[in-house]
């Protein structure tokens, strides 16, 4: 089969676990793309906290954000949300905070990014926004998030509220929960994905999915990697993963993306 589109998750993928982008990983891509692949994205990030990568990276294609909740329409194009997480949904996970002493910052349309409090956040400001904190989120918020992430210092805690909300939310639950990086907890609606919106993207570029190799590394990649000709886990990846990847490279400190480009470019040579 003859590839045609590589997809690439960023954090932890491309990115280190520190959140660098490294000159070999660069070249790397840079060096697939220039074999004649095309090069996208699929993240958990926001467009804008995804950007200083992708312009580094110069990503061209349509891509996917918020773990598949917005995608880049080649018809239009226009970056269009497809679901977002219900109101009702959102107000019952910030009743919760107080109790568990959770932090979480909440994906808004038109690039807004609301924070619940002043709790700092590891790498803030620096990896990722700050946000618009609003010390009475419950009062203020009117519309669906597009995405929600949690942080909490305390792995238990974070456990326990987990707990708590799939016990309230219930079998008729419109969520998802999963972790996208050790450190955070992230929520999507339960009918999005990285993947799915990766099959929305190529049906209108006319690829097929047979042609596209999805590359990842936590959870959140799960149907980026399953569900296309060849699922690449980045790293040591997840029990999850690894029951339907094809390929295991290692994490970008290791020089991973460097072996994925010998492996691309030896299948260009063979066909």
């Amino acid at each position: 089969m003859s590839y045609k589109l590589v997809v690439f998750d960023l954090d932890g993928t491309i990115l280190t676990e520190n959140f660098e982008l490294l000159p070999s990983t660069l070249a790397a891509v840079l060096a697939i793309r220039e074999s004649g692949f095309r090069v996208s994205v699929a993240t958990g990030r926001s467009y804008q906290s995804a950007k200083p990568f992708l312009d580094q990276l110069e990503i061209i294609e349509p891509m996917v954000f918020s773990n598949g909740s917005v995608y880049d329409n080649p018809d239009t194009g226009e970056r269009e949300l497809i679901s977002g997480i219900p109101l009702e949904t959102a107000l019952i996970v910030l009743m919760l905070l107080p109790e568990f002493k959770i932090s979480l910052k909440m994906h808004m349309t038109g690039s807004r990014l609301f924070k619940s409090d002043s709790t700092p956040w590891p790498d803030e400001g620096v990896n990722f926004e700050v946000g618009e904190i609003h010390q009475n989120l419950k009062a203020d918020l009117i519309e669906d998030p597009i995405k929600i992430v949690f942080y909490a210092d305390d792995r238990e805690r974070m456990d326990a509220f987990e707990a708590r909300l799939a016990e309230i939310l219930g079998n008729k639950s419109q969520v998802r929960m999963f972790r996208s990086h050790p450190r955070y907890v992230e929520m999507t609606n339960k009918s999005v994905s990285k993947g799915g919106s990766v099959r929305k993207l190529i049906d209108q570029l006319g690829i097929k999915p047979e042609e596209v190799i999805g590359v990842g590394d936590q959870d959140n990649d799960f149907e980026l990697i399953r569900d296309f000709g060849w699922g690449v886990v980045a790293g040591a990846g997840t029990p999850k993963l690894l029951e339907v990847c094809k390929l295991q490279i290692p994490s970008p400190e290791e020089g991973g993306i460097e072996i994925l480009k010998d492996w691309i470019q030896q299948q260009k040579s063979e066909e």
